[in-house]
């Protein structure tokens, strides 16, 4: 594992994320690699400082071990403005009420208008198209075969979808997508045309189960999760490690937007019990109303608090104040947000000049390292190879040992039966006032699946994440 900052640089680092999503699945088209889209759209009126960027770097071709993203700008970083024929890349993001994920496409797009505005894939710009499945299967269907058959993409990257790849994961193997993800089901975590820039909710809701179990929690977990058609796997490894720890569990989903958190809250630390876990696996504006619920009923301090990464969040951390100070535990998926190394110095600048309503945040994270991964393995690739969705597959999937700022260990996708590249991360706390910090520094999730087991023992055997 490579730990970037010291103990005391980590200590005073802050970490401040937020939910994300896609466009709806009408379109408008705009020149010079913009997306066709409507709600994920970003600012790309703005220049950037970003092509000053120095320190080394270069991306990972397929099969080599060498540093990918140490902060040599976005694109050919030559300040010139791509032109030409783009690049077509796509993917598919949940957007409706009470399940948002529009600002990892947004801060994807804002990436690329950076390379765009540096050179681009060579000279050309690359483009995304942004695909709204509206939680309904047959949009998410109808939605990858627009992107592959009607818009011709290269490649199916940087989607956040809850049905994109329990619906598409067949399709995308007929086709011979590799698609590169934020996660949500399961199939996102157990198909060889899926890997993830994140771990999902449920590697993330059971990082944060450990915590809350080393931390003190006793007797029952209790977890809590949006009804959908994916939910039951959210929170299922939740399940297994509190019986592997000889506890109880029970876990309970919940219909959003919430009606009535108040007596949702209540029931559920009351399921508990007194020292008991609870782990909430929502998106801020659902799990703050959870939050300040508790509060409210006096509820804090009865049980031991745990979230997946949605709720580390700017706006949660301020909004919870100093009752929740160091109350609530968080598993964090990526880099502290005010990390001073390069691509996490270039993300936030790409964020203020391009993405400026967006605020920093995980899924934010999500979408610009995805940018960076797709962009690099195309820079890295033929010139006369980029327009064939073959030779761009066999690029992608070839990926490893990509060594990002972002996550703690190199990123890699491989041809494995299953994708679970993240799987060290943080844990954060708020501080009382309105950030998150630092509370453990990268730390393995729990192989308590057969799925974890042999990703770690691939890991090993092909080396693909050991730079």
């Amino acid at each position: 594992m490579k730990v970037r900052r010291s103990a005391a640089v980590l200590a005073a680092l802050g970490l401040v994320l937020a939910a994300c999503g896609s466009s709806s699945d009408s379109s408008a088209d705009t020149t010079g690699g913009s997306t066709k889209t409507t709600d994920a759209t970003s600012d790309s009126s703005a220049t950037t400082d970003a092509n000053t960027e120095t320190s080394g770097g270069g991306s990972a071709a397929p099969g080599e071990s060498k540093p990918a993203t140490a902060g040599e700008g976005c694109g050919l970083n030559n300040g010139k403005k791509a032109e030409g024929d783009p690049i077509v890349v796509g993917n598919v993001t949940t957007s409706v009420p009470g399940i948002d994920f529009s600002g990892g496409p947004a801060l994807q797009q804002a990436y690329f208008d950076c390379v765009n505005e540096n050179g681009g894939i060579n000279g050309r710009p690359i483009e995304l198209i942004v695909e709204n499945d509206n939680l309904k299967p047959e949009d998410a269907a109808a939605a990858a075969r627009k992107l592959i058959e009607s818009d011709k993409v290269v490649a199916v990257v940087g989607g956040f979808s809850i049905l994109d790849c329990a619906v598409n994961a067949d399709y995308y193997k007929e086709k011979g997508y590799f698609t590169i993800v934020a996660g949500v089901p399961a199939e996102c975590f157990s198909s060889p045309n899926f890997a993830a820039a994140n771990m999902g909710p449920a590697y993330s809701a059971l990082g944060a189960t450990q915590v809350i179990v080393d931390k003190g929690a006793k007797g029952k977990i209790v977890s809590m999760i949006p009804r959908t058609a994916t939910s039951a796997y959210g929170n299922s490894l939740v399940g297994v490690y509190a019986k592997e720890k000889g506890m109880e569990w029970e876990n309970i989903e919940i219909d959003v937007p919430i009606a009535d958190p108040n007596a949702a809250i209540i029931d559920a630390v009351n399921r508990a019990g007194e020292g008991g876990g609870l782990i909430l696996n929502f998106t801020p504006p659902e799990g703050l109303k959870l939050l300040k619920a508790a509060e409210e009923q006096g509820l804090i301090d009865k049980v031991v608090w745990g979230s997946s990464t949605p709720l580390n969040d700017n706006s949660v951390a301020a909004a919870l104040g100093e009752a929740w100070a160091g109350k609530l535990n968080v598993n964090a998926e990526l880099s502290l947000l005010d990390d001073p190394a390069p691509e996490m110095e270039l993300y936030r600048t790409i964020s203020e000049k391009y993405a400026p309503d967006q605020p920093l945040g995980s899924f934010q994270q999500m979408g610009f390292m995805i940018g960076r991964i797709i962009v690099h393995t195309l820079l890295e690739m033929d010139p006369a190879d980029v327009d064939d969705p073959v030779k761009v597959n066999d690029a992608i999937v070839n990926i490893k040992n990509f060594n990002t700022d972002i996550v703690c260990k190199p990123w890699y996708y491989g041809k494995l039966d299953a994708h679970v590249p993240n799987n060290w991360d943080y844990n954060v706390v708020p501080n009382g006032t309105d950030v998150m910090e630092l509370d453990r520094d990268c730390f393995e999730i729990a192989a308590v699946d057969d799925i974890l087991k042999d990703v770690r023992k691939a890991e090993v055997e092909q080396k693909l994440n050991v730079g």
